[in-house]
């Protein structure tokens, strides 16, 4: 008798599979004519591959899936949508003195855990998480608590469900990955988030309408994250926070309305990244409390604990937000292209104690400042059209050194630039600043020019005899003794 080949042992695995995978079933859950009435029972009889489809009805869950590739799926079956209300689907005979039984229900908890991998649940109305009775008897074992649905697992996908009626948490992840959070609708959580990652990575964050938390989405220690398409709608608090995250991407979500019944004034933030790295592309951010997008390092006791730096902010849409459209706070490395920054309390984009950042093609108007830098150096602001600040369009002030403005047109300030408080060596050349109130100011000594080309300031008397686009006498800046050697006779844009 030979021994098995490797070739007849792959064939028989392979025939083992394809058997199994035949065999998936349908299980079903209902008042009447189901195989089950009761979730808890078709979890116990399932095997991994299978289907449990619940009917319309209300069901009293804390339900553990620990089966693996198993989907969870609701079937409005002529009376609505399944609901899954948390608390024990049976009674419990508690003593209440010699003779006397009352019949009472444990509620609150977790309506779903999931605990293998490759799940899905889609389709069900999830309400009634509160903080459990009797307390103690739900998740209490990690830093997200109770939730609607918990996931300990890799690989799954909640889906087209609807969350309402719930005190905490919609949906937390705790320690896993390849999570897909798709098209649920989460509302109305006074306590919690709507949606908690916790050092769960590469989950994708998709479509879903979340409205009126307490919290719409936080991410902590979680990278490689997709948060994209969402809409989060008046949040207590802030709309998105990442803390100690990397390399996520946060994109085409509507934001707005944040952090108006917050307690808190710093609350309200449409996006804080706290010691994160992250793409934050094409977002609606209006109409927050605080700052539109806030982006800050993580420091203890004056030292880096984890740093925010090379992120990238690119033709986001900031407006009607309480504080700064962009706020950057010891931040560096990052760049900012092609935001569009309206209507904001603050300045369009501040950077304080930020070094070594990229502003290009900014379109900044109506805000008390267009840029505003505070001790902050080596930055590059070029390309951008800054109109309609009530103050300058662009202020370096509290020694900021180093930075380079080129290229800009800023039109209908009060001032067009304002350097003060010892901000000196930075470089300011081919800007327009023809059209404000003060074309600059500068208190400290500045470069005005760069290869034999100035500013554009719209001086009546500048003449050029000889054509070459440059005034014959130079152009003093107001403030204090530095001169532009070579203020433009005329203006074109060229990007460079």
């Amino acid at each position: 008798m030979t021994m098995p080949t490797i070739f007849h042992l792959l064939i028989a695995f392979f025939l083992i599979v394809s058997i199994a995978l035949s065999e998936d079933s349908v299980i079903t859950v209902g008042p009447k004519g189901c195989d089950f009435y009761r979730i808890e029972a078709a979890l116990d009889s399932a095997a991994p591959g299978d289907t449990i489809e619940v009917h319309s009805g209300e069901y009293y869950v804390n339900l553990n899936i620990t089966t693996p590739l198993l989907t969870l799926q609701g079937k409005d079956t002529g009376e609505g949508r399944p609901v899954l209300r948390a608390g024990s689907s049976t009674a419990d005979i508690e003593n209440r003195g010699i003779g006397v039984t009352e019949m009472t229900v444990k509620t609150g908890g977790t309506a779903i855990a999931i605990r293998e991998f490759g799940c899905k649940v889609d389709g069900f109305d999830i309400t009634d998480v509160i903080r459990p009775v009797p307390y103690g008897s739900g998740e209490h074992n990690d830093l997200i608590g109770d939730a609607a649905i918990r996931v300990y697992s890799d690989g799954n996908t909640i889906s087209n469900n609807n969350f309402y009626g719930n005190e905490l948490t919609g949906i937390g992840l705790w320690n896993c990955s390849n999570n897909k959070i798709i098209n649920n609708t989460i509302k109305d959580i006074p306590f919690g988030y709507a949606i908690e990652l916790y050092n769960s990575n590469q989950t994708t964050i998709d479509g879903n309408q979340i409205l009126h938390n307490d919290w719409g989405i936080e991410m902590q220690r979680s990278d490689a994250n997709i948060v994209e398409n969402n809409e989060i709608r008046d949040s207590i608090n802030d709309a998105i926070r990442a803390m100690k995250c990397n390399y996520s991407i946060i994109s085409a979500n509507i934001i707005t309305g944040s952090g108006w019944e917050s307690e808190y004034e710093g609350n309200g933030k449409g996006i804080s990244l706290l010691g994160s790295v992250s793409v934050i592309n094409n977002n609606l951010i209006e109409q927050n409390r605080n700052d539109g997008i806030h982006i800050e390092s993580i420091f203890w006791d004056d030292l880096t604990a984890d740093n925010s730096y090379d992120n990238f902010i690119h033709k986001n849409r900031i407006r009607h937000n309480g504080k700064d459209g962009i706020s950057l706070i010891r931040s560096w490395d990052n760049q900012l292209w092609d935001n569009n920054v309206t209507s904001n309390h603050g300045s369009g984009i501040a950077l304080t104690l930020s070094n070594n950042n990229t502003l290009e093609k900014s379109n900044i108007r109506e805000c008390l400042r267009g840029i505003f830098l505070y001790q902050s150096n080596y930055t590059k602001i070029a390309n951008s059209t800054i109109t309609d600040e009530a103050k300058a369009g662009i202020v370096l002030d509290q020694y900021s050194t180093g930075n380079s403005l080129h290229f800009n047109l800023i039109s209908n300030c009060t001032e067009g630039i304002n350097i003060s408080a010892g901000s000196s060596g930075n470089a300011i050349s081919a800007n327009n600043l023809s059209m404000n109130a003060q074309p600059a100011w500068d208190y400290s000594g500045n470069s005005w020019d760069r290869d034999g080309r100035g500013n554009f300031y719209g001086q009546r008397d500048c003449d050029d005899r000889n054509g070459d686009g440059i005034c014959d006498l130079p152009y003093l800046i107001a403030g204090g003794s530095s001169l532009d050697r070579f203020p433009l006779a005329n203006w074109a844009r060229v990007e460079g």
